[in-house]
């Protein structure tokens, strides 16, 4: 899975300013969402030099060179973080074939977290109305503490869930 920032992403950022952290190095820009972010601490546990939750910035971008920050960027379940590649920075040729989507849905109960769904999937309300997903990455909450249910906040955090 790759977490580079989408032309669709980007012209988003550009209208949310207040709502998105970035974090530039010349070469690659990691940005944060945190109403995104679903605490599965893969970019802590990851690449501990460049995100430290106990320091402000909790992001050092210049502590790992980029393609590594790329690489454990590209972890994040639920694109929270992604980033984007400066013109400068050229790691690999540009696909030749668009990727295609995912024939089918992956679920994954993370420990003491939500469920991770990827792929092609729809989600649909008690109703039985389609609820909009803007990506191909939902997390669902499992602690019930949620506010926005039933999306993952990171509440499962706060009120010490476990399984």
């Amino acid at each position: 899975m790759s977490n580079k920032v989408t032309k669709t992403e980007l012209s988003e950022f550009k209208k949310n300013l207040e709502s998105i952290k970035e974090f530039s190095n010349g070469e690659i820009t990691v940005f944060w969402r945190e109403k995104l972010c679903i605490h599965s601490a893969n970019c802590l546990i990851g690449l501990p030099a460049v995100f430290n939750s106990k320091k402000r910035p909790w992001i050092n971008i210049h502590a790992s060179d980029s393609k590594e920050i790329m690489h454990i960027v590209d972890t994040c379940p639920s694109r929270a973080l992604t980033y984007l590649k400066s013109n400068k920075f050229i790691t690999s040729k540009p696909r030749a074939k668009p990727k295609k989507k995912a024939k089918f849905a992956r679920v994954q109960i993370l420990k003491n977290g939500p469920v991770l769904i990827t792929g092609n999937f729809i989600v649909r309300d008690h109703k039985k109305k389609k609820i909009k997903i803007d990506n191909e990455v939902t997390t669902i909450c499992r602690c019930g503490g949620s506010k926005k249910k039933p999306f993952c906040d990171g509440t499962h955090q706060v009120i010490g869930f476990k399984d």
